[in-house]
């Protein structure tokens, strides 16, 4: 399964992350890292979070964190925020910027190469 089939899943509110969403975060994180393989990239972290999570992507010494916002509640799809970081820590980086998951790649990559990474 892709990320993309879970696209207008209407995750159930718990105070705990269901089997669901945890099925839902293992497919985005590795769509992430083959996302990264093909960029030449790593999957630095990978940050779960209640129904939403983070992660930093390097390649060279340029980070990228992506972050996805509580799925039950936004429309995640289209709104995944990404933005240069100074490193994998650095969760306030620079400008924030907004892509959709079928962009991410070409994002990425695009960002990378702003940068000569």
């Amino acid at each position: 399964m892709s990320v993309k089939n879970w696209k207008n899943t209407s995750f159930e509110s718990n105070c705990y992350r269901t089997a669901e969403y945890i099925a839902f975060e293992k497919e985005c994180k590795k769509e992430v890292k083959n996302i990264c393989k093909k960029l030449g990239a790593e999957l630095v972290s990978f940050n779960p979070s209640h129904f939403e999570w983070s992660a930093f992507v390097k390649r060279g010494n340029q980070h990228i964190y992506i972050s996805l916002s509580d799925v039950r509640f936004w429309n995640w799809y289209d709104d995944v925020l990404i933005r240069y970081a100074t490193h994998e820590k650095d969760f306030h980086g620079e400008a924030n910027q907004k892509t959709s998951w079928d962009k991410l790649e070409t994002k990425l990559m695009n960002m990378f190469s702003q940068r000569n990474c």
